[in-house]
């Protein structure tokens, strides 16, 4: 026999499809990704460290054994104790099942705590908490009041982690309250659609990725082609426009629909495979850049739970660059770079990482020249981050923020235009298209997240693999990026002085 938990119920509420293949078409799931283990294990951090702020708790998941009997008995058992805090307690009530992160008993008043690791409250937060209130509700006991434990965005780490300071409370009680009657409606309707057993017909549609990027997708997409006009260049509602109008492949966009520039381009590009270079812009670009010309990139790690005094949860914390130097337009170019070692990430360490780049930096860029970046506002906002905690570099840290040059802005905005860029402006896209031999497909670690979750497990004494190995893989990779600019770089100055001389 099937049942709704609070997962089901939330899938139903995005989908009835997805729900139904949930129940139904287990097959159709595809292995967890990346990004979703990411997910459960930072929410599994943060909801251990949660309930130290309600400690001493009992968690009735404990010897769950994926029996939801077991859970239910042990939660039973606890609340006749009056015992004050149990982690997971879990209810039941006509075949929906939820368990609750924290239940807390005042001297008053019942706690219902769902945690959560983002730093505001989302839309299906509530919907969460909605269905938790209504077992809760049916199984006999009511909270009193419902919070939404989510990180404090404004807490500073000091120290070792204040937990009631990493944390705050959001009551949610009165909303979730006014949501009863719908829960019940979308319950009654849940079930009539896993009773038939008949799967929907659901067209596809914005709910596919809202609030999540659905599981199945690659099942319910299987009609779209790949060159889609879901490809195309930041659409902002174009490409649904598009399909429900019948239109469904890039290249049968009709000559008179309304495009950005951008976009044009890209669809002129699927018919008849045509580049576009604006000769006037990229000189100007090009004229703006001074040597000698400081190539830069850095890698980070974002903790939800800050590691560094001084830093806030989610932070950019950059703990590795590459620098590629280039003298003169003929000259030789000179590489320098840094990774920090994740000791010195460590709470009782004397060296603060952080400090180290900043030290190390300022011997390798010089006082005058360029500093170009892909995407610059990513570098500046993670240098100027670093200004506050140490002052003594405000001016250093001032004067390199004034020197940026974007290397991504001739890209975004389509001065330079080739067919393979697709609906991309991205390094990993631009590169790749203008020299096949500097692509990311020979590197171990060969993005951002992968470099950034690899270094994050150094810091929590979770890497498995060879030390110095991973360290190597990640000097290449950040190596790439910078390298990849000067190519970029060098690419467009030959295109100009080609063009110059016909």
């Amino acid at each position: 026999m099937y049942t709704i938990t609070k997962s089901r119920f939330v899938s139903g509420s995005q989908c009835e499809k997805k729900l139904y293949f949930d129940v139904y078409r287990k097959d159709l799931k595809p292995t967890e990704n990346k990004e979703i283990q990411k997910l459960f294990s930072n929410g599994n951090v943060v909801g251990k460290l949660a309930q130290q702020v309600f400690p001493n708790g009992k968690d009735a998941t404990i010897e769950m054994n994926n029996d939801w009997s077991n859970a239910i008995h042990f939660t039973n058992i606890w609340l006749k104790e009056r015992l004050n805090t149990i982690y997971e307690a879990t209810f039941s009530n006509n075949r929906v099942f939820a368990a609750l992160d924290i239940l807390h008993h005042t001297e008053n008043e019942r706690w219902a705590i769902e945690v959560k690791s983002s730093t505001d409250i989302k839309d299906y937060y509530i919907t969460d908490a909605a269905i938790q209130y209504w077992v809760m509700n049916k199984s006999g006991f009511t909270p009193d009041r419902f919070y939404i434990m989510h990180i404090n965005s404004a807490y500073i780490k000091n120290g070792h982690i204040n937990v009631n300071e990493l944390f705050t409370l959001t009551d949610i009680s009165d909303i979730v309250i006014r949501k009863q009657e719908w829960v019940s409606e979308q319950l009654a309707r849940l079930f009539d659609i896993l009773d038939a057993k008949k799967e929907p017909n659901i067209e596809i549609g914005k709910h596919c990725k809202n609030p999540f990027s659905c599981d199945y997708k690659h099942h319910c997409w299987q009609h779209i082609p790949k060159q889609s006009v879901f490809e195309l260049y930041s659409p902002k509602g174009k490409d649904w426009e598009l399909y429900s109008n019948g239109i469904l492949n890039l290249n049968d966009i009709p000559s008179t629909e309304s495009l950005s520039h951008r976009q044009r381009l890209q669809v002129e590009g699927i018919k008849t495979n045509q580049s576009y270079f604006d000769k006037a812009s990229i000189s100007n670009f090009l004229n703006n850049i001074q040597f000698p010309i400081y190539f830069l990139d850095f890698e980070t790690i974002f903790p939800v739970i800050p590691v560094l005094n001084g830093s806030q949860p989610y932070q950019q914390i950059p703990f590795q660059y590459s620098l590629h130097i280039v003298y003169n337009l003929n000259g030789d170019i000179e590489h320098k770079d840094f990774l920090a070692n994740p000791i010195h990430f460590q709470h009782n360490s004397p060296i603060d990482p952080r400090l180290e780049l900043l030290i190390q930096l300022k011997k390798d860029i010089g006082q005058s020249g360029s500093i170009v970046a892909y995407n610059a506002i990513f570098e500046i906002n993670v240098l100027k981050s670093l200004a506050p905690i140490f002052p003594k570099y405000q001016y250093f840290i001032d004067d390199l923020c004034i020197r940026f040059i974007d290397l991504l802005i001739p890209f975004r905005q389509a001065w330079y235009y080739l067919p393979s860029f697709g609906n991309s402006a991205s390094i990993k896209s631009v590169l790749p298209a203008i020299s096949a031999e500097y692509d990311y497909d020979d590197l171990v670690i060969s993005n951002g997240g992968d470099a950034s979750e690899t270094f994050l497990t150094m810091i929590n004494n979770m890497f498995e693999g060879d030390y110095n190995t991973t360290r190597e893989n990640l000097l290449k990779y950040c190596e790439r990026d910078t390298y990849g600019m000067v190519i970029i770089w060098k690419h467009l100055i030959e295109k100009i002085s080609h063009l110059q001389q016909i």
